[in-house]
């Protein structure tokens, strides 16, 4: 409710207008005489309240000081909110992020993005109740804060000089040590004890070219590609501690695996610095679509990182009171992509991947095709008539020769093995495919062989030239977006890139093409593989056991063994990507193994089959849970 209002009142009024009536409201509410602050007055001098605008604000249930400080981080310019990249934090995040690094009573501690001072806040409150120490003094002796924004500098002074009359102490404007900069850029000439925050998230697509080679030249952890700033922002924090000092942020998770943060890993590994990380994996902290963790870390060589990772059945509150951490050796982990795991789950995971040969070495893994533009190139069999498959747009209805086209599977569209049969999607093929290296069917050839497609693709062509923005080279204008998998061919068992549960769905038509996800290719003679693999030292590789592998594929085994160590998306879908996949071994059946699992078809028998073959260890959770 209160961010729809707040949303509202930035679309008709002036911020800086709106921002007064929120600290006036506040003051009202909370009988606190502005008159007796500097700061506050000297920001509110010449305010005459809007009774239209007190009467939308008073829609806002009675606001503390930290929902005050939450409003006015809400009140963004439309201009700043791509490069603030700011979350309003929530306190129960803040306290835990403080509380855990323990500041002592002669500390210096720092935000370097403050924002209006959530983090700020949190530390006075912290040494007021450990310390017994005046909001004066510990403005003046403890927190030091800096932002990129002046309006938020100010705010920040604002919300601490309320805080100050809540206490009956009169905070002056030399007590602040807030300052309005670029703490990327500038020359810092202090250390700390004490770094906390939520650093901005502004991706390399939101930053100016100017921007970008400033950060690129000063900061080693964004050199790869497009980084994010908060990358550079762990590294300053490291970089401004005292020996001994401590840093806690909250920040994205994907810097656990994704390439462009491949330089802040080996910066982490080679410093040592991580102590702890509390994952939120896919639960949401921030109303916005961010996905987060907590990060320690400190001046120390850590040859360890305590993980804690949250259930899919705790909320993120009380997944802070109860995380107590698991170890995960440093060493153990790689500059490509790390997992971390609870200590429960380190010795199955490890079974997992050793106990056969991974999947990478015994099967082709490839992407799907990619047109990108999908609904142009599909036509639908269901819709044939005199042996030409119908297509209707917004331009008409289009006659397509059959024979130009191929079957493809949309993997996300099909839930189960049975649905794979019913596919009736086809897609235009406009190449010669029987060649190792496919080519474009020649426009004058196209266009003689198969003129009511060519008639068709002729009517969508601006369509098709706007790919990319109208910066892609398509030539012919009827080609595919990209040539990936144009010539490959072969029996495959698909699944989708992101699925709640595994739904690996085997697909025999050796001529069919798929989108939206990954296909292991079953060879008829594995002729890439044999010569590295005796098909009888692992029989699965044999086009007979296909249903085999698909059993397997589809087990409790491989949804456990997802479930801890790819990422997930709000929802609980988890992603099945090559990278997340390819690790995983089948083990060596015997023939009376074969035979025995051939003859299961009830899941659960199946599961406990390959729980037994696996060698894993409880706890295995219940089937999907």
């Amino acid at each position: 409710m209160e961010k729809i209002v707040i949303n509202e009142l930035i679309k008709k009024y002036d911020i800086v207008l709106i921002e007064k009536h929120l600290i006036y409201w506040y003051l009202e509410n909370n009988e606190l005489d502005l008159k007796k602050s500097l700061v506050l007055s000297k920001f509110m001098a010449g305010f005459k309240p809007s009774q239209e605008l007190i009467s939308l604000i008073s829609k806002i249930k009675k606001y503390d000081l930290k929902q005050l400080e939450k409003y006015l981080e809400l009140l963004i310019p439309r201009q700043d909110r791509k490069v603030n990249g700011a979350f309003f934090t929530p306190t129960y995040v803040v306290e835990f992020i403080i509380k855990s690094i323990s500041p002592q009573a002669n500390e210096k501690c720092l935000d370097p993005s403050c924002g209006s001072g959530a983090f700020l806040v949190g530390l006075v409150e912290y040494f007021r109740k450990k310390y017994n120490k005046s909001v004066k003094e510990i403005i003046q002796k403890n927190i030091y804060g800096s932002d990129i924004l002046e309006y938020n500098v100010r705010r920040a002074k604002i919300i601490l000089s309320i805080y100050g009359l809540i206490n009956n102490e009169i905070i002056e404007e030399t007590d602040f040590n807030i300052f309005f900069q670029d703490s990327l850029q500038v020359k810092w000439s202090v250390k700390f004890d004490v770094i906390v925050g939520n650093p901005p998230y502004v991706k390399y697509q939101d930053l100016t070219d100017a921007n970008r080679h400033e950060l690129i030249k000063k900061w080693d952890t964004i050199n790869n590609g497009t980084f994010n700033m908060y990358f550079a922002f762990f590294e300053l924090g490291y970089n401004l501690l005292n020996k001994g000092g401590r840093l806690g942020y909250i920040t994205p998770n994907n810097y656990f695996t994704s390439l462009s943060a491949l330089p802040l890993r080996q910066f982490f590994q080679r410093k040592k610095c991580i102590s702890r990380i509390i994952d939120f994996t896919h639960k949401k902290v921030f109303e916005a679509q961010t996905y987060t963790a907590i990060t320690f870390i400190d001046t120390n060589s850590n040859s360890t990182i305590l993980y804690d990772k949250i259930k899919d059945s705790q909320d993120c509150e009380e997944f802070l009171i109860s995380a107590n951490g698991s170890a995960n050796i440093l060493n153990d982990l790689t500059e490509k992509k790390w997992r971390l795991y609870v200590s429960e789950e380190q010795e199955n995971i490890a079974k997992i991947e050793n106990i056969g040969t991974p999947i990478k070495s015994l099967f082709k893994i490839a992407v799907g095709i990619a047109t990108l533009k999908d609904e142009v190139f599909l036509v639908d069999s269901k819709n044939e008539k005199d042996g030409y498959i119908i297509k209707t747009t917004e331009n008409g209805d289009f006659e397509i020769e059959k024979e130009i086209t191929k079957p493809v599977y949309k993997i996300s569209k099909f839930k189960n093995q049975d649905e794979i049969s019913n596919n009736t999607l086809r897609i235009i093929t406009p190449y010669v495919t029987n060649t190792k290296v496919p080519k474009p069917i020649p426009e004058n050839e196209f266009q003689k062989k198969y003129p009511k497609c060519y008639k068709y693709l002729l009517s969508e062509k601006i369509k098709l030239k706007n790919r990319e923005k109208g910066k892609g080279d398509f030539s012919p204008f009827y080609v595919w977006g990209r040539t990936q998998g144009i010539a490959r061919f072969g029996k495959k068992i698909l699944n989708p890139t992101f699925s709640k549960h595994p739904r690996f769905l085997y697909v025999p038509q050796e001529d069919a093409y798929f989108i939206n996800g990954y296909g292991i290719y079953i060879e008829s003679n594995n002729n890439e593989m044999t010569t590295l693999f005796d098909t009888q030292q692992n029989p699965i590789i044999q086009e007979k056991n296909v249903l085999l592998l698909q059993k397997i594929l589809n087990s409790i085994v491989m949804d456990y063994y997802i479930r801890k160590t790819s990422i997930s998306i709000q929802g609980g879908f988890h992603c099945y990507q090559k990278n997340f996949i390819e690790k995983f071994t089948i083990p060596n059946f015997t023939e009376e193994e074969i035979t025995e699992i051939d003859n299961l078809s009830d899941s659960d028998e199946i599961d406990s089959f390959l729980i037994k073959k696996y060698q894993l260890k409880d706890p295995i959770p219940n089937r999907f849970s």
